[in-house]
């Protein structure tokens, strides 16, 4: 029994420590949460006075912030009524720059019109510079001629003079000739009727000893003329006309006189 009671008073202090303790423990967690709540409550004012402080900053920061859209709306406004007339400007100067670009380009092309205008006039310039030096050249050249001919022309005019000297000298001959042929019953023309005028023609036609030229009376071929035969410069012959037409004569060889066969193409010439 004194076992058993004294396992009992164990048990019971062992009890009451356990239960001392989970009171002092309540006590305590109880003294804790007090202390916990009011430092809650002082943080949550603290809390609450930055709250508000934070929203009477915001709702000032959201004034300054609609002020300032306001503002920099209106600055935006002025600046695009700036941007307006800048490009409106800007328009205007580029339209003025698009014809000042046609006037360039229009000035030049009649700056390389003129260009190549003054380079052909300075060609043209240069060849008048030379024509003129050439004409001064024929100019010196004529006045050397001029004056030759001016010599000449005296010169002339003093032969002039004694041929017409000589003129008379054979006027007078002649004169006295006619009267002497007249008073021996001469005719003139006889005494040159055989002498053939001088021809230079070229055998056209042959057939057998006869053969035709291109030369007549307009020439002064008559019938019974005497005329030689060349072969380039070599003597073929002698030829009498038989037959004269205005522009044509037919000739006979002379056989004494003939070093070959007339052909066509051979030259036919009076004897001096």
């Amino acid at each position: 029994m004194k076992l058993v009671g004294n396992i009992l008073t164990v048990l019971i202090l062992l009890m009451s420590a356990f239960f001392f303790a989970v009171a002092i423990m309540t006590v305590s967690t109880h003294r804790n949460w007090k202390e916990a709540a009011t430092a809650l409550q002082d943080e949550l004012s603290t809390v609450t006075a930055k709250l508000n402080q934070a929203k009477t900053g915001t709702d000032q920061k959201e004034r300054s912030i609609v002020a300032e859209k306001v503002a920099r709306a209106q600055q935006l406004a002025q600046l695009e009524s700036q941007l307006a007339v800048q490009q409106a400007e800007v328009d205007d100067l580029s339209k003025l720059l698009t014809d000042e670009t046609i006037i360039s380009k229009e000035r030049l092309a009649r700056m390389e019109q003129a260009e190549a205008r003054a380079a052909q006039l300075d060609r043209q310039n240069k060849s008048l510079t030379e024509r003129n030096v050439q004409l001064n050249k024929e100019v010196a050249t004529s006045y050397e001629k001029l004056t030759d001919l001016t010599n000449t022309t005296f010169e002339l005019g003093t032969r002039i003079e004694e041929l017409d000297a000589i003129n008379k000298d054979l006027s007078a001959s002649v004169a006295k000739s006619a009267r002497i042929f007249k008073h021996l019953n001469i005719d003139e023309n006889q005494l040159t009727s055989d002498i053939a005028p001088l021809v230079n023609a070229v055998v056209v036609r042959t057939e057998g000893p006869r053969f035709a030229v291109m030369a007549g009376s307009d020439d002064g071929l008559r019938e019974g003329h005497v005329l030689d035969i060349y072969r380039a410069d070599t003597f073929v012959g002698r030829g009498v006309v038989r037959e004269v037409r205005n522009d044509l004569a037919v000739l006979e060889t002379v056989r004494e006189f003939m070093q070959a066969a007339v052909k066509e193409g051979d030259n036919v010439t009076s004897k001096f």
